[in-house]
């Protein structure tokens, strides 16, 4: 298997735990944060796309400006520009960054996050045109005559991209949890994105269903999820960390509060405390969080679900339980995922900027031994039965 890191790449040196301070568009600390990606031995990064956010497009422009092989996993929302055009846009950046694009399609589990963009349609509507909207973007990459569409959501004539991507096509990363999400993503998707880190058990069923939905299209798939760890020195070092997170996410969270109290203003878009900015919270995957939340605090090996309780007490938009430990005892556990076919790991934690080093120094070597040494066990299996 191949396995793939990525990080996220923001506009701001910022997490759910900072307090404000610094640009609220951060030029220099983009540049730095690329550099770092890139030097740590990051594959890939993710550039988020909201309805508060910054255009992802021209950060990743910028951010394949200052690196040499970073990859990119740019968030897009179909149904805001034609797909024609967003094709077309792809393979620039893929042209101008040496075949690094990947488009990650965001067709929005919440209503109204969507609506403050001016999209009414309803959620399943939008699988269907976000389906749709890939298939194009595909003809479009592929075609060397022009291409004419009439779908349900998207009619055109005589669309051609003088630029094809690097390496034929741009790959295009999918995410939902709901029957629909995996039926569409199975038809047009390359990789299939889970939210966060679950319970090994519920994780392998989230796996089954994907891998089913995908043999039912003959296609085949990459899946990758998102992991937020906390990692020490030692066990007792990284449990202090996860202890402070805690502390400085109830201060964020208080101060944020008070904020709106005091002069009806959030202190930040970022945060969502105030109800009238929360256009990310809820969707499917919240209630399965509480669930989760609801139980023990420390599952499987070290997935702690800390953080999650504090996120629905402190009001903030719920996070994913955290890995906990050294990078060692971190990777062993990730390892548990990457043995039931999820080959990609988006690793975050809550210093934003200087996490990028610690996980390249630390956590990222080991995690490639690891997949390295799992990799020849099954290959010399798979020898073996032959």
């Amino acid at each position: 298997m191949s396995l793939e890191i990525l990080g996220v790449l923001l506009h701001r040196n910022a997490s759910e735990i900072s307090r404000g301070g610094g640009p609220a568009f951060d030029v220099e600390m983009i540049g730095k944060m690329a550099r770092a990606f890139d030097e740590n031995d990051f594959d890939r990064v993710l550039i988020l796309q909201n309805s508060y956010a910054p255009d992802p497009f021209a950060i990743a422009n910028y951010a394949a400006a200052v690196t040499q092989n970073l990859a990119f996993m740019v968030a897009h929302r179909p149904g805001f520009i034609a797909p024609t055009m967003a094709a077309r846009m792809f393979a620039t950046l893929d042209n101008l960054s040496g075949g690094r694009a990947g488009v990650h399609v965001i067709t929005g589990a919440n209503d109204t996050e969507l609506q403050c963009d001016g999209d009414f349609h309803t959620k399943e509507e939008r699988y269907h045109r976000s389906a749709e909207y890939v298939e194009i973007m595909r003809k479009v990459w592929s075609s060397s005559t022009p291409v004419d569409h009439n779908g349900t959501y998207y009619r055109f004539n005589s669309a051609l991209s003088e630029l094809k991507p690097v390496n034929g096509a741009i790959p295009v990363y999918w995410g939902g949890s709901s029957p629909l999400a995996l039926e569409k993503g199975a038809e047009v998707a390359d990789v299939y994105a889970i939210g966060g880190l679950k319970p090994v058990d519920q994780m392998a069923g989230a796996v089954a269903q994907i891998r089913d939905a995908w043999a039912r299209t003959g296609r085949p798939v990459r899946i990758q999820t998102s992991a937020r760890v906390i990692i020490g020195d030692t066990e007792e070092a990284a449990w202090k960390a996860a202890a402070d997170v805690i502390e400085a996410l109830r201060e964020t969270a208080l101060e944020q509060q008070r904020k709106i109290a005091g002069s009806d203003e959030a202190l930040s878009t970022g945060m969502r405390l105030d109800p009238r900015l929360a256009t990310t919270k809820g969707g499917s995957g919240r209630d399965e969080l509480e669930a989760i939340a609801g139980g023990k605090e420390l599952l499987d090996k070290r997935l702690w679900t800390g953080i999650t309780k504090a996120s629905i007490s402190f009001s903030t938009p719920m996070l994913p339980p955290a890995l906990v430990g050294t990078a060692e005892q971190v990777a062993d556990a990730m390892m548990d995922y990457y043995a039931m076919g999820i080959t990609g790991f988006l690793i975050r934690g809550f210093d934003l900027y200087d996490d990028i080093a610690l996980h390249g120094r630390e956590l990222i070597p080991t995690l490639r031994r690891l997949a390295a040494e799992h990799d020849a066990r099954v290959g010399q299996a798979r020898t073996q039965l032959a």
